[in-house]
């Protein structure tokens, strides 16, 4: 397979470079070794939640510099991150849980680095991601399959989305909130009728669940499967192969 062994695996550049970290999506254990190894030789770590980020830091033992890189001021974080780059620094870039540009802040700045800075190397340091997580334990084919993410929180542009990917035979993945979880799987009955419907509901965490919805269910079936659901914590919904 091409496997690096763990001393070489674990080094890290010595000149500026960007780390894309994979966080955990909710056990501690599951952050990879050389995501550690690469935490904790980088010059800053730039963290979507600095809070959440010092629960695995902590865990531990690093004490590398931390600043907050965030959705909404990711413009000014960009360009700070390249001044830091341009003098210098290795700098890891990790997300509240999971990959960083996966439905997380990060694709700007991969890409502002690569438009600007294409001399600094980007890597990547793979680790957890719920869409991952769901399909591998679905059971369904997964060649094609499509990452839809979060959609829209207004019904409308949700319903249309949904629309836009009617005709896509292998499984779709997305996000909901625990406040539009239960009324996107309503419209996804609605709309992709014929889809058996998995769902993942704190992947990895202390709670998790997983029920799967079959798409041959009456109504009042779907009901009562439903009501049996959980409303707290993340769900990942994963939407079985089209069936004919």
């Amino acid at each position: 397979m091409g496997w690096l062994d763990g001393g070489q695996a674990a080094s890290i550049e010595s000149g500026p470079a960007l780390y894309v970290v994979g966080s955990p999506i909710g056990n501690l254990r599951d952050v990879t070794l050389r995501a550690l190894d690469v935490l904790a030789s980088v010059d800053l770590i730039l963290c979507e939640d600095t809070r959440t980020s010092a629960i695995l830091l902590k865990r531990y033992g690093i004490q590398t510099r931390r600043r907050a890189y965030r959705a909404q001021s990711r413009r000014a974080d960009d360009r700070f991150a390249l001044e830091r780059l341009r003098a210098g620094d290795r700098l890891a870039l990790l997300s509240e849980a999971g990959m960083p540009g996966i439905s997380d802040p990060g694709s700007s700045l991969v890409r502002e680095v690569r438009e600007q800075l294409s001399e600094v190397p980007v890597f990547a340091i793979p680790g957890p991601s719920a869409f991952v997580s769901a399909l591998s334990i679905s059971g369904w084919q997964t060649n094609p399959a499509m990452f839809l993410g979060f959609l829209s929180n207004k019904a409308g542009r949700r319903e249309r989305a949904l629309e836009r990917v009617r005709d896509f035979e292998g499984p779709i993945v997305l996000y909901e909130s625990v406040h539009r979880v239960a009324a996107t799987i309503e419209a996804i009955r609605r709309v992709l009728p014929g889809r058996d419907i998995l769902i993942g509901r704190e992947l990895t965490k202390m709670h998790e669940e997983t029920l799967i919805l079959a798409a041959g269910l009456t109504e009042a079936e779907f009901e009562a499967a439903l009501a049996k659901l959980t409303r707290k914590g993340e769900f990942t919904l994963v939407l079985g192969p089209r069936n004919e």
